[in-house]
C-alpha cells in the first residue's frame, strides 16, 4: 500500500541520515572500533554466512586449530593448500573467513582461495582469498598506459585479494604478514594457470589472458601495518601505490536488510545474477538514495584505504600496455617462510614471551559463537 511504502521510506531515510551522521562523528574522533562494530553488524545480516554450518565445520576440523603451546616458531613450515568447492580446505577457509570483522562474501568473477597451512604442526595459519579486480581503481590505473579501449583486458591480468590474514595463535606472531607475503609465491601463479588456462570470460566471451601478472589489495582501515614494509630480502612484495577515494557503502551496510525490504516493497530490488551488472549491493543502495531524495554524496564516507600492488612478473608495465609480460618473479613458499620466521616470527616471540599462553582454540570458538544465523 502507498501509505506503508511511504512510512517505510520515511523510516529508512531517517536511519540513513542517522548512520551518516554517526559515522562522520566517529571518523572525526578516529574511532576505528565503531567501524569494526559496523562490519560486525553487516556480517550478521549477510545471507552468505550460514552460521550453523560454520560452527559444524569448526567442530569437524577442530584439530587443525592449535594452541600456542603446541607451536614452536622455529619449526613453522607454511605451504598453500588450494580450496575448491568440494574439498576440506574449502571448509577450513569458510571457518576462518567467518572470523573476520569484515562482511562476508564469496568473492566474485574469477576466484582463487587458499588455506595457509603449517605443514610441520598440522595446523591452519590463515587464508588468502583472491577475486576478479575492480574495473576502476584510480591509484592503480595511474600506473599503467592501457591500450586504447582495452583497459579491461589488461586489468583482467590481475586479481584482487579480498580476504587475507592469520588466526590465533599465529596472528600473535605476525602471521598476517606471512599470509600476505604468500600472495607473491609461485603456487598462486601456478594455481591460476591450472584453473584458467584456455578458459573464456562469461560476460565478454574472451580468452582469459595469462599469466596472472599482479595482485592488488586494500587495507581495511586506512594505513595497513600488515602490508607496510612487507618484503623478501631486497624485493618489496607489497608496493604501496596510494589510497582509495573514500567512497563506498561501508557506513550503510548494516542497513542493507532494511534497504532490501523497502526496494522489495516498491518492486525495485536487484537480486543480482547474470546480466544484472556488477556491484549489485552498490546498485541497490544508490537506487534507494535516489528514491528517497537523498544525495549521492552520502556515499563519500571518507575512509581512504591504502592500496598495495604485488608484482608477479618483472615487466608489468609493458604487459599492462598490451605487450608481453616479463618473466615470473619466482618465490618459493619455503623461502618466504624462512625469511618470515627469522625477520618477524621469532623476534616477536622473544619480545612477547606470553604470546602462546592464551587458549587460541577457545578464542576462535567464542568468536564463531557470536555469529548469528540468518
Amino acid at each position: 500500500m502507498p501509505r506503508q511504502i511511504k512510512a517505510a521510506g520515511d523510516a529508512l531515510r531517517d536511519s540513513i541520515e542517522q548512520a551518516c551522521s554517526s559515522f562522520e562523528l566517529a571518523m572525526a574522533n578516529q574511532d576505528k572500533d565503531y567501524v569494526r562494530a559496523l562490519h560486525g553488524q553487516a556480517k550478521h545480516m549477510e545471507p552468505g554466512v550460514d552460521a550453523r554450518r560454520v560452527k559444524r565445520l569448526f567442530a569437524k576440523h577442530r584439530r587443525s586449530f592449535r594452541l600456542g603451546t603446541d607451536i614452536n616458531p622455529a619449526n613453522i613450515k607454511p605451504v598453500l593448500r588450494l580450496a575448491t568447492d568440494d574439498n576440506e580446505w574449502s571448509e577450513m577457509f569458510m571457518v576462518v573467513r567467518a572470523l573476520w570483522s569484515m562482511p562476508y562474501n564469496k568473492g566474485y568473477g574469477r576466484r582463487l582461495r587458499f588455506v595457509v597451512w603449517d605443514d610441520h604442526h598440522g595446523a591452519v595459519i590463515g587464508i588468502i582469498g583472491l577475486q576478479s579486480p575492480p574495473a576502476d581503481l584510480s591509484c592503480r590505473d595511474q600506473l599503467f598506459a592501457y591500450p586504447e579501449k582495452l583497459k579491461l583486458n589488461s586489468v583482467n591480468c590481475t586479481m584482487d585479494a579480498y580476504a587475507v590474514g592469520a588466526v590465533p595463535p599465529y596472528s600473535f606472531l605476525l602471521g598476517g604478514k606471512l599470509c600476505a607475503g604468500m600472495i607473491a609465491t609461485d603456487p598462486v601463479r601456478q594455481a591460476y594457470w591450472r584453473q584458467y588456462a584456455a578458459k573464456r570470460t562469461v560476460m565478454l566471451d574472451q580468452d582469459i589472458r595469462q599469466p596472472l601478472a599482479a595482485v592488488t589489495t586494500t587495507s581495511a582501515f586506512g594505513r595497513s601495518s600488515m602490508y607496510n614494509r612487507l618484503r623478501h630480502g631486497d624485493r618489496v612484495l607489497a608496493e604501496p601505490i596510494g589510497y582509495t577515494l573514500g567512497y563506498g557503502t561501508l557506513h550503510l551496510e548494516h542497513l542493507y536488510g532494511q534497504i532490501r525490504a523497502f526496494l522489495e516493497m516498491t518492486g525495485d530490488y536487484n537480486h543480482g545474477g547474470f546480466g544484472a551488472g556488477p556491484k549489485v549491493r552498490w546498485q541497490n543502495i544508490t537506487n534507494v538514495l535516489q528514491k528517497l531524495g537523498l544525495s549521492g554524496s552520502l556515499l563519500q564516507h571518507g575512509v581512504k584505504r591504502e592500496v598495495f600492488l604485488f608484482r608477479l612478473v618483472d615487466d608489468l608495465e609493458t604487459g599492462m600496455a598490451g605487450g608481453g609480460f616479463g618473466k615470473p618473479l619466482r618465490l618459493a613458499p619455503k623461502d618466504f617462510g624462512s625469511y618470515w620466521r627469522e625477520r618477524w616470527a621469532q623476534p616477536r616471540a622473544e619480545r612477547f614471551p606470553a604470546w602462546n599462553q592464551g587458549n587460541a582454540v577457545e578464542l576462535i570458538e567464542q568468536t564463531l559463537m557470536q555469529i548469528r544465523a540468518h
